[in-house]
């Protein structure tokens, strides 16, 4: 009855120490793919406004269908986001490719269904997977009307996104970089967009009431450690995307995760029906110090599951099963801050320059202005462009504009204060945020060091050029200012600045209805 009585005790302990680690476990596993299924989300829908944004640019003005050809290649960025950047006219042929512009007239995207819809809502939308014609490629494409000066519709434009591309497939690939399970996205019409068996791409999903994509797409986002992944035992996590009808997923083979808590549960028992047989009272003591490692890590799961403790707990240096068990457990936990950080630099940085990208600023900009208005501190903004920029692409090549926009970043970085934050918008758009300006004074000093840090020649491919930059500064009053009026400031400055004949720098104020004096180096 002892030997009886100390095995169900370690027993029933080693099981609910199992049940709170697979609650810890899978909560990890759906945090991480939530940060997954948000970096996807924001990178699509940041895709989907520089689309728009561009497209912007059209009212007021006329273009014809063969400035269009002209008008892509002149907005470099495009080929950053996107794998081709295609344009179709009201019948659906091809009138301009970022990639290959001697494709013009060669395809009809009339039957697109996407295209139909794009025509018939006049508004933008995402597509479903499908196979691309121009590249043979798996695509998603990302489409926005084109209107003239009339709101007239003229064109489609049709950003594309290779589903094979490092920028994409790369990027979900590193959640899984440690060997152990995989993760799959699959869309609602049963379509598999990403897998790690790329033959499987844009193949349909059979129906099976007993595989894993099935339960993924039957049932609501969370988790399940009761499923079968072929053959095998399987923790499932799955979380639905927002800007698409996608469902991102991972399948995390169960044996892997308890394999040192087996390890545990045999040795326990072991010792506890080995030492019960010599005496019933030394059993019982000898049980009850098996068990207090285990306790503890019952507590800590309890504690990480309430809040009291973070996940550092696990961090032992036990020799023993128990501490085997929680540095595997710490270990799962900083391949996961680690790929959040990854997917979290990835989404803010330039990826030609390196600096901060529009992303973050969009994010960065209003807490800088709310943090000087709490302190009742100035704030500037700079926006800056490269003079003459698709003349340097137009004469020397993309590479040469390239290693243009590398260098001018770099001027930057160098020539701004510490406090001061660069990033770059798109092509050869870039903005500075001045925060604890002194005074005025300070933003003119600010604009010549630029202008000046500018002036020495730009060496690019064994060649020298030069290369100048228009700075268009808005300055922030002693009023509350938004984000949108300090912009419209600095890019009235900046029209100026371009107005007067470039390669100087103006300075305005939020709310002002006239532009300051143009400023230039003596």
């Amino acid at each position: 009855m002892v030997l009886i009585a100390a095995m169900g005790v370690g027993g029933v302990s080693l099981l609910i120490a199992e049940a709170a680690m697979r609650l810890v476990i899978a909560r990890q596993e759906l945090s991480l793919l939530t940060s997954a299924a948000a970096f996807i989300d924001n990178d699509i829908d940041g895709k989907r406004q520089l689309l728009k944004s561009l497209t912007e640019q059209i009212p007021g003005r006329e273009v014809t269908l063969d400035e269009v050809q002209a008008w892509l290649e002149a907005h470099g960025a495009l080929r950053d986001a996107f794998f081709d950047v295609t344009a179709f006219d009201v019948s659906g042929t091809l009138i301009a490719s970022l990639r290959d512009r001697r494709a013009k007239g060669t395809i009809n995207i009339a039957d697109r269904q996407y295209f139909q819809d794009t025509v018939r809502m006049r508004e933008g939308l995402i597509s479903t997977p499908f196979k691309s014609q121009l590249s043979g490629k798996p695509v998603i494409v990302i489409t926005q009307t084109l209107e003239n000066a009339r709101g007239e519709l003229i064109a489609v434009l049709v950003g594309a996104i290779d589903l094979q591309r490092p920028s994409f497939s790369a990027q979900l690939d590193v959640l899984r970089s440690n060997g152990e399970g995989y993760l799959f996205i699959v869309g609602s019409d049963r379509t598999i967009i990403h897998h790690p068996n790329k033959d499987l791409i844009l193949k349909p999903v059979e129906r099976d009431e007993d595989s894993v994509m099935d339960a993924v797409l039957k049932t609501p986002e969370g988790w399940q450690d009761n499923l079968l992944d072929e053959g095998e035992l399987s923790l499932v996590a799955h979380k639905r995307l927002r800007t698409v009808d996608w469902t991102i997923a991972v399948s995390y083979p169960t044996r892997s995760v308890f394999a040192p808590m087996a390890t545990v549960r045999l040795r326990a028992l072991a010792a506890a029906s080995l030492l019960t047989l010599l005496a019933a009272l030394f059993g019982w003591a000898l049980t009850k110090a098996l068990l207090r490692p285990l306790e503890t890590l019952h507590g800590h799961v309890e504690d990480i599951s309430s809040g009291a403790s973070d996940i550092k707990v696990f961090d032992v240096v036990d020799e023993d099963e128990f501490g085997s068990l929680s540095r595997a457990f710490f270990a799962l936990s900083q391949h996961r801050a680690r790929a959040e950080q990854a997917l979290h630099r990835l989404a803010t940085t330039d990826a030609l320059t390196g600096i901060n990208n529009r992303r973050m600023f969009d994010e960065f900009f209003p807490i800088a202005l709310s943090r000087a208005s709490r302190a009742g501190q100035q704030v500037g903004l700079a926006f800056l462009d490269v003079d003459h920029f698709k003349r340097i692409n137009d004469e020397y090549g993309h590479a040469a504009g390239d290693a243009v926009l590398v260098e001018f970043a770099r001027r930057l970085e160098r020539t701004v204060r510490c406090t001061d934050t660069v990033a770059r918008l798109a092509g050869d758009e870039f903005v500075i945020v001045f925060e604890q300006l002194p005074s005025n004074a300070e933003v003119n000093l600010l604009g010549r060091k630029i202008l000046e840090a500018m002036a020495a020649p730009f060496l690019v491919g064994g060649r020298e050029l030069l290369v100048t930059t228009s700075i268009g500064i808005a300055l922030t009053t002693s009023m509350p200012a938004a984000a949108d009026d300090v912009m419209r400031a600095a890019d009235q400055a900046l029209y100026g600045v371009k107005a007067a004949g470039r390669n100087g720098f103006a300075v305005n104020h939020a709310g002002a209805e006239r532009l300051l004096r143009v400023r230039g180096l003596p």
